[in-house]
């Protein structure tokens, strides 16, 4: 998403979210106020396709802000459709966002509450292959709280070691991208947005499950080990909650048509 952006932007003090020229209105992340959100119901499921296919590779990379993980596909790239979305997307990237505390982290809340991980799923229309712009961008959102290890975490976060040091990557043995991005058909929260970070790209179309994920203490402090372009470790990489302003949040439901 922009190398260009890499170095002139970060969380901190200088050129933390205060500064960052981008756009002011329908911006991400937000709050989710669970008592003022619309119902919105749908005829026709998610679906989800290609997940459990194998890719040919997976890369971690750590940008010095944040940890992407890509896969590679030679066909049956995994797709999302169906519920209220305007076509098909495809997946692009998985980022991570967390924090030093366990009551920090995620870029999203849901009733002001903050959670210690969040995984954002990057998809885009299947003709973007490499052009990341103003046009429609679907987030899928995963919320993890701090419980049991997570097996189907694992198959990444025993690679982390060796992605400590801003700018440097790692093949890592292939695993269905499912294994992360579990699939949800029903009630889950949506919302347009932008992307989280410089740019920050509006025509985001966010999907967030409002049911959490397990992580262990010790996957997640494997997270905090990551560096950034100075060496200090990643403290914290979210980018504040912004205003909603005039949007809505809805809650989406799968509703079988009669």
């Amino acid at each position: 998403m922009g190398s260009g952006w890499m170095s002139t932007f970060d969380y901190g003090a200088i050129k933390g979210p205060h500064s960052w020229n981008v756009p002011t209105n329908n911006q991400s992340p937000v709050n989710i106020e669970q008592c003022c959100m619309e119902n919105s119901y749908f005829t026709i499921p998610l679906e989800w396709t290609n997940g459990n296919v194998l890719p040919a590779g997976i890369l971690l990379q750590n940008n010095g802000h944040t940890l992407v993980l890509r896969a590679s596909y030679p066909s049956c790239v995994p797709m999302i459709g169906g519920g209220d979305l305007l076509g098909r997307f495809e997946f692009r990237e998985i980022s991570f966002r967390w924090s030093w505390s366990n009551s920090m982290g995620s870029e999203h809340t849901v009733d002001n509450a903050h959670y210690p991980l969040e995984m954002q799923c990057l998809h885009t229309p299947p003709q973007s292959v490499s052009c990341i712009s103003s046009q429609s961008i679907l987030m899928i959102s995963y919320m993890f709280e701090v419980g049991r290890d997570n097996p189907y975490l694992e198959v990444l976060i025993q690679h982390l070691v060796a992605v400590q040091n801003a700018g440097s990557t790692v093949e890592v043995p292939p695993f269905p991208i499912s294994y992360l991005m579990l699939p949800f058909y029903t009630e889950f929260f949506s919302y347009n947005g932008s992307l989280t970070q410089p740019p920050c790209h509006r025509g985001v179309e966010w999907l967030i499950n409002p049911n959490t994920l397990s992580i262990s203490e010790r996957q997640l402090n494997e997270f905090r080990q990551l560096r950034n372009p100075h060496g200090a470790r990643i403290g914290s990489n979210a980018r504040p909650v912004q205003p909603l302003e005039d949007r809505t949040i809805f809650y989406n439901r799968y509703r079988i048509h009669r």
